[in-house]
C-alpha cells in the first residue's frame, strides 16, 4: 500500500459539496477543460509524424478522463488565495492509496511533446501531467479517472483558512466532529506554528 497525505483547497461557497468529501470520503474528478489552465492539455508534434488517427485517440482519450488536481504543500498562500477563498475556505487532508488509483506528479517542464513511439492509452495522461513551471508553486498531483467522477480518499485533516470566522470555524469543527470525530480540525495558524 501506497498511501498519500495531499491536501485540496476549497472555498465553501459550495457547502454541500464540503460535507460530500466528509461525509462520503471521496473527491470529484473533473474533465480537463474545466481547469483554470488556459494550456491544459496542449501540447506539441511534428506535424507528418502521427496520422491524424492517432492524433484523434489522443484527442478523444483526452476528453473521456477526468482529473483530480491535489497539493503536496498544505500552507501555500497563492494555493489559498486562488482555491480556498482568501483564507476563508479549507484544505481538506486526504490519504490517497497510490495501489487503487492512478496518482501522478505534475512534470512543470512546459508543454509535452509528442516524439517517436507513443502509447495511444497513456498518451492523453502524460500530456495533462505536463503543466508549464509558472504553476510549480502547486506541488500538483493529479488523480485519473476513465469511469466515474468520484475518487476514493479517506480525510484525516480539516485546515480551516485564517481569515475564516472563529463562529464558522466552530461550525466546521462541530460538522465534523459529528460525522467523523477522527478528522483532525484545525486552523491554518497551527500549521504556520508547526513549521
Amino acid at each position: 500500500m501506497a498511501q498519500r497525505l495531499l491536501y485540496k483547497y476549497r472555498s465553501l461557497n459550495n457547502f454541500k459539496n464540503f460535507v460530500d468529501i466528509i461525509l462520503r470520503n471521496r473527491l470529484y474528478a473533473s474533465l480537463y477543460k474545466e481547469t483554470n489552465d488556459p494550456m491544459e492539455g496542449q501540447y506539441y508534434y511534428y506535424q507528418g509524424n502521427y496520422d491524424r488517427r492517432i492524433l484523434r485517440i489522443i484527442r478523444e482519450n483526452k476528453q473521456n478522463v477526468r482529473v483530480c488536481s491535489l497539493s503536496r504543500n498544505n500552507n501555500n498562500k497563492l494555493m489559498w488565495s486562488h482555491y480556498a477563498d482568501g483564507q476563508r475556505g479549507v484544505a481538506i487532508g486526504v490519504m490517497v492509496d497510490s495501489d487503487v488509483v492512478d496518482l501522478r506528479p505534475i512534470i512543470y517542464e512546459g508543454l509535452h511533446h509528442l516524439s517517436g513511439e507513443i502509447d495511444e492509452r497513456q498518451a492523453a495522461r502524460t500530456i495533462l501531467i505536463h503543466k508549464l513551471n509558472i504553476w510549480t508553486y502547486e506541488e500538483e498531483e493529479r488523480i485519473f479517472l476513465t469511469e466515474g467522477v468520484y475518487v476514493p480518499a479517506e480525510v484525516v485533516q480539516i485546515i480551516t483558512g485564517r481569515v475564516m470566522s472563529s463562529q464558522d470555524f466552530s461550525m466546521i469543527r462541530d460538522l465534523v466532529n459529528q460525522i467523523n470525530p477522527r478528522i483532525e480540525v484545525i486552523r491554518a495558524e497551527q500549521v504556520m506554528d508547526a513549521l
